[in-house]
C-alpha cells in the first residue's frame, strides 16, 4: 500500500536535519521515517540513541502563531495516537514538560521541534520495542512492555499514521489542547530548573494556557518558565 504523504529513507544520520535542508520540497502532512538514523539529535543538541526498535520520523508541519508551545502539544499529539492505538497504555502516560512522553516514570518518546519557514519540523524518537537494559538505558521505557502478552506491538506504519493524524488535528484546532493534570508529569513534583548559570528550586505547579511550566519556588512564589532544563526528584 501507497502512503503519498511518507518519504521513507534507507538510513540517514537525522530526519529532522534532512527535513530542515529539504524544507523547499516538502509540504504539510508529510512524514520523514527511516529504520537507520544515525546521528539522531535530541533538545540542547543531545544525541539521541536510535537503535533498531527505535521510531525514528519527523513530521511536517505549517508553523502557526496560535501554537505557542509546539512541543507540548506534539507530546499530547503522541500520547493520543497512542491512546487510539491502544486504549489500555493511555493510563500509563504523562507529559514531562517541555518535550518527552514518559509512562511509569521512565521516558517512553522524546521530541524535537525545529522551524524552517513555512514548515515548524517535528521531530519524534519512540521507543517502540527496545530492550532497554540491554542498552544500558535505566530511565528509559519501550511501549511494548507496556501492552498485554495479548496485544501486538502497533507497526511502525500504524504508528506513524497515527501520530501524523493526531498532529494535524491539534494544528487544525489553533489553540492548546488540554492537559489531564494525573497526565502532567512535573505536578506536585520537587524540580530544579537550570537557565544557564541561574536555577530555581521548587515544586511543578502546572503547565499554562501558553505552555510555559508553573513552578512554585521554595520562598513560596508561583513563576512561569518558557525554557530550561528540568532536574526533577524520582
Amino acid at each position: 500500500m501507497a502512503f503519498p504523504w511518507l518519504v521513507w529513507l534507507e538510513t540517514c544520520e537525522s530526519t529532522n536535519t534532512w527535513a530542515l535542508h529539504h524544507a523547499d520540497q516538502l509540504y504539510g502532512g508529510q512524514v520523514i521515517y527511516t529504520q537507520a538514523q544515525t546521528r539522531g539529535r535530541g533538545q540542547y543538541n543531545r544525541t539521541w540513541q536510535s537503535p533498531k526498535g527505535v521510531l525514528t520520523a519527523s513530521f511536517i508541519l505549517p508553523q502557526s502563531p496560535a501554537i505557542v508551545a509546539p512541543s507540548v502539544q506534539a507530546g499530547i499529539a503522541v500520547m493520543r495516537a497512542l491512546r487510539a492505538l491502544r486504549p489500555a497504555v493511555d493510563r500509563h502516560l504523562q507529559l514531562k514538560w517541555p518535550n518527552d512522553v514518559m509512562a511509569q516514570g521512565k521516558k517512553l518518546a522524546g521530541i524535537l521541534c525545529e522551524s524552517r519557514s513555512p514548515w515548524l519540523v517535528v521531530g519524534v524518537g519512540l521507543n517502540r520495542c527496545v530492550d532497554v537494559a540491554a542498552m544500558g538505558l535505566p530511565h528509559a521505557i519501550s511501549l511494548h512492555t507496556l501492552l498485554d502478552a495479548s496485544q501486538e506491538i502497533p507497526t511502525d506504519l500504524e504508528l506513524l499514521g497515527a501520530i501524523r493524524s493526531e498532529l494535524l488535528w491539534c494544528w487544525q484546532q489553533q489553540q492548546r489542547i488540554a492537559l489531564a493534570e494525573q497526565q502532567d508529569f512535573l505536578r506536585e513534583r520537587s524540580l530544579t530548573l537550570v537557565q544557564g548559570k541561574q536555577r530555581w528550586q521548587g515544586i511543578g505547579v502546572g503547565i499554562s494556557d501558553r505552555g510555559t511550566l508553573q513552578v512554585r519556588l521554595t520562598n513560596g512564589e508561583v513563576r512561569e518558565f518558557s525554557s530550561g532544563h528540568v532536574i526533577y526528584a524520582p
